[in-house]
């Protein structure tokens, strides 16, 4: 027997009917959910800044386009160059040996007015010094980086009273700075990139200079890789200025000129050596502790103090703790980098970047505080969090038990 049309109809249009009571309470599940999943599982990338001062830095700059790093430095102590170059250096001036041992080393030197030296080896070394410190004219005028160029384990030694770093091209692993002697062997043309152009003032006062693993054609000396000898003289230079292109890997030990006391109402000569404002990746606050075992490698902090703000939170860094961002790209920008001779002694960093969030701790892989912002924070305060689940936890409370009974009748 079958239903009449009307009544047939009017049971299919209440069967698929939705009651208002069933899409309120759909529409508030969602509602709920949604706030549930952007407060406390959906992570946003926030904007990070921070100061740190730290023993020891690492970074890759990632700009287009050269970038200074040093600016001027005065008065140099002592300069050392440590690695391969592609281009000699060629100092012109008044030559002399200093030692009485080597007569004929000290006639050939009174003869020349021009020395070429070829930095042959990854462990060739150029060492230049005033001989009276008293009054140094050497000074750096300026050291360029190129894009794709690594800045490795730069560090402030206050007791020596040295800023040192290593160079190298960012494609290359950071072993090539940490083991250079794997190097040795090499030409320069198969392991030697330019990454960066450094500017000397030598002034015009006596110099002493001490070579070591290089090539000098006027003396007639060939470097000998398994029984390296040193070769100190005196320079007087004529030529002022001496530009060389630095290639990778360099190591540049600076011994700079004894810090003054700085007081408030003067500058800090020191806070303009190192140039701001690099765009950078992979930024390192670490060093490696290494053995001739490659598989039993450290990871040290050189974290000294510090502080990170993420949105309106907040954390401090102690000294030996790892500084970990969760997501890429993480530090993106270096605002400064000065030498901090005041305890703890270091070097001050002022970075910013970008990450879902950031985590400390004295072991990298075991964190014990973390920053990490809902993805509604991104839009609305922790206040106006607060308040919007006030709200849906009022509104609930009110429309659910009327929804309930609806359901029961």
């Amino acid at each position: 027997m079958t239903l009449p049309h009307r009544l047939r109809k009017k049971l299919n249009r209440s069967k698929w009917q939705i009651k208002p009571d069933q899409l309120l309470a759909s529409i508030l599940l969602l509602f709920w959910l949604a706030i549930l999943l952007g407060n406390f599982v959906f992570r946003g990338q926030f904007v990070f800044e921070g100061t740190v001062i730290a023993q020891e830095i690492s970074f890759t700059y990632t700009g287009q386009q050269d970038k200074r790093f040093l600016n001027p430095i005065r008065e140099i102590r002592n300069l050392d160059l440590e690695g391969s170059q592609s281009e000699p250096l060629v100092l012109i001036g008044k030559l002399s040996s200093m030692s009485s041992n080597d007569p004929t080393l000290n006639q050939k030197l009174s003869k020349l007015d021009k020395l070429t030296i070829q930095l042959a080896y990854a462990k060739s070394r150029f060492i230049v010094s005033p001989v009276n410190p008293n009054s140094s004219e050497l000074s750096i005028l300026e050291l360029k980086l190129m894009p794709d160029s690594r800045v490795n384990q730069l560090a402030y030694n206050p007791k020596a009273e040295q800023l040192s770093f290593c160079l190298q091209i960012a494609s290359r692993p950071s072993e090539i700075c940490l083991f250079p002697d794997n190097l040795v062997d090499q030409s320069t043309e198969s392991v030697s990139t330019s990454i960066g152009n450094l500017q000397l003032s030598l002034g015009q006062q006596p110099l002493t200079v001490t070579l070591a693993l290089v090539n000098i054609p006027e003396l007639g000396i060939k470097a000998d890789v398994n029984s390296p000898e040193e070769i100190t003289f005196q320079f007087t230079p004529t030529n002022d200025e001496l530009v060389l292109p630095v290639h990778s890997p360099s190591h540049l030990f600076i011994d700079f000129p004894k810090l003054p006391s700085v007081v408030d109402s003067q500058p800090d000569i020191s806070a303009q050596w190192i140039r701001g404002d690099i765009d950078v990746e992979n930024v390192k606050f670490i060093r490696f502790d290494t053995t001739s075992d490659v598989t039993d490698e450290l990871k040290d902090s050189t974290i000294l103090d510090g502080e990170i703000r993420m949105g309106r939170e907040t954390m401090k860094l102690q000294a030996d703790q790892f500084l970990v961002p969760q997501s890429q790209p993480g530090i993106q920008k270096l605002r400064y980098i000065q030498l901090h001779s005041k305890s703890p002694q270091g070097l001050k960093t002022l970075f910013a970047g970008r990450s879902t969030g950031i985590a400390i701790g004295l072991y990298p892989e075991f964190p014990v505080q973390k920053l990490e912002p809902s993805w509604l924070s991104q839009y609305l305060s922790q206040e106006g969090v607060n308040a919007l689940l006030a709200f849906v936890a009022a509104v609930t409370g009110v429309v659910l038990p009327r929804l309930l009974l609806g359901s029961s009748k």
